[in-house]
C-alpha cells in the first residue's frame, strides 16, 4: 500500500539537520550559506496556535474580518509568484540544488479557521515545490488536460470546509474545494515548519533573484 505524504512526514517526525545543511524530503542534503554577521539565529518555530487577532475564529460567510489590508509590495511579490508558478515548478530540480533558491521567501498567505496563519508563516519556494511534488492532488489536471497548481489553502481544520485557489498554466486562477482537506494543509504545514531553523540562519535569494538566475542562459 502506498503511503501518503502525511504518513511519511509523521514517520519522519522532527528532523535535525546536519550543521550547515538542509535535508530534503527525498533524503538529499544540500549545503547552506550562513547569513552575514552570523550570531544566534532567532527561530520562529511556527507552532500552531489559536488566533488572537479575531480575524480567523470562524470560516464561512461571516468568516474573516475585512480589516486586513495587503501592502502593495506583498501584493506584487505574491503576483510574481503566481505568474511564474509553472516556470518555477518546471525548474524545481535546479532550485532544489541551491539552498538560497530553496529558501527564497514566497508572499502567499494560507489560513485556517481558529488558528489563522500559524504554522503557515513564511513559506519558501522550496516548501511549495516539495509540496507540489509529493502531495497528491496539489497539482491538478482537468478533464481537458489543463493543469493547475494550488497556491492558497484556506478552510476549517474541523469541518474540512475550504475555499482554496489554484493557478492554471495559462495564468488564470480558479477557486477549488478540496476533498479530505487535512491531506493538503497538514503536509504543507509540516513541510513549512521543517525548515524553520534554516529560514532563520541561512542566506536566501529573493524570488526575483531566483527568476533572474533561472532565466539567464548558462555557459
Amino acid at each position: 500500500m502506498t503511503r501518503t505524504l502525511k504518513e511519511k512526514l509523521r514517520e519522519q517526525g522532527d528532523v535535525v539537520f546536519p550543521a550547515g545543511k538542509i535535508v530534503l524530503l527525498d533524503g538529499r542534503k544540500i549545503d547552506c550559506y550562513p547569513r552575514e554577521g552570523g550570531g544566534d539565529c532567532k527561530v520562529d518555530y511556527n507552532n500552531m496556535e489559536l488566533d488572537t487577532t479575531g480575524r480567523y475564529l470562524s470560516f464561512g460567510k461571516k468568516g474573516r474580518q475585512k480589516d486586513y489590508v495587503e501592502s502593495l509590495d506583498a501584493f506584487l511579490e505574491k503576483q510574481l509568484f503566481i505568474d511564474n508558478a509553472f516556470f518555477l515548478f518546471k525548474n524545481r530540480e535546479r532550485i532544489m540544488q541551491d539552498s538560497r533558491m530553496f529558501l527564497a521567501p514566497v508572499a502567499a498567505e494560507n489560513v485556517l479557521a481558529y488558528t489563522g496563519t500559524s504554522g503557515f508563516r513564511n513559506p519558501t519556494l522550496g516548501v511549495y515545490l516539495e509540496w507540489w511534488t509529493h502531495c497528491e492532488g496539489a497539482v491538478r489536471t482537468a478533464a481537458n488536460g489543463t493543469r493547475s497548481l494550488i497556491y492558497r489553502l484556506a478552510g476549517s481544520p474541523l469541518s474540512g470546509v475550504n475555499r482554496c485557489v489554484a493557478v492554471c498554466e495559462d495564468g488564470t486562477e480558479e477557486k477549488v474545494q478540496l476533498r479530505s482537506f487535512s491531506n493538503y494543509w497538514l503536509p504543507f504545514m509540516k513541510i513549512n515548519r521543517r525548515y524553520s531553523p534554516a529560514k532563520a540562519c541561512y542566506q536566501a535569494y529573493s524570488l526575483q533573484e531566483v527568476l533572474d538566475i533561472l532565466k539567464t542562459p548558462r555557459n
